[in-house]
Parts: structure tokens; sequence; C-alpha cells
């Protein structure tokens, strides 16, 4: 069993994960980072992780997150994983091809960011039994 729950950010910018660690800190989660060159390898990668939260950029190379979301929900122990979609783009755009999905909420790249994933995480730290 960890010591740490983990918080898993998946992204093809990798100036934009170089900033992760050092800006989402919380005493609860270990911070992960993935740079997506080819996003059908995030499903390996989740599963190796077995993050306890992931946030997902919504546009990956050759694939999107509404694409890999739907086979993470189909691996039984991701079925309930919470799961947040990240993106530069207005949200307005991203949410008709996300409409009917299953997934926790979408987190714009920019000033809220941290201030919405340390939320997100005190939440979650909150809603695990012990």
């Amino acid at each position: 069993m960890r010591d740490q729950k983990v918080a898993f950010f998946v992204d093809d910018d990798a100036d934009f994960l170089g900033l992760i660690p050092a800006s989402i800190q919380h005493p609860h989660f270990e911070v992960r980072t993935y740079c997506a060159e080819n996003g059908y390898r995030i499903v390996d990668e989740v599963i190796k992780t077995s993050p306890d939260v992931l946030f997902i950029d919504f546009t990956l190379p050759r694939v999107n997150a509404g694409q890999i979301l739907p086979i993470l929900r189909s691996v039984q122990r991701f079925s309930n994983l919470p799961i947040y979609f990240i993106t530069g783009l207005p949200k307005a755009e991203i949410l008709p091809f996300v409409k009917a999905m299953d997934y926790r909420g979408i987190l714009a790249k920019g000033d809220t960011f941290k201030r919405e994933v340390l939320r997100i995480l005190d939440a979650l730290d909150r809603t695990v039994s012990i």
C-alpha cells in the first residue's frame, strides 16, 4: 500500500508538465506526470501508475482524451476513477465531444488551474474512508 495517493497528469506539452510538480503540492498526493507523444500509450501508463485521480489533456497526439476515456472505464479498477480533462481551448469547444461521458470536470490551463486542482485534491482527500 502506498503512503500517498497519486495524482497523475498527462499532457503532450512538456513545458506545462514541467511546472506541475513544483506548483501542485499536496500533503496527501504524490504528483506524477507523463508526456504523451502518442495518445494510445496513455492507457498503458495509466494502468502502470494506477492513479487515484487522473488529469488528462483533451487534445493529444493521434487521439483525444474522449477516445481514451471509454477504454479506461472498461478496466474494472478505473470504472470509478475521478478523471478531469485539461484544456487550453475554450471549454465550450470540448463540451459537445464529452457530453455523454463519465468524467468529473474540465479544467482550463491558466490562472485558476492550480487553485482548481488543489481544491479537487482536498475534496478527494476528504472523501477517502480510513
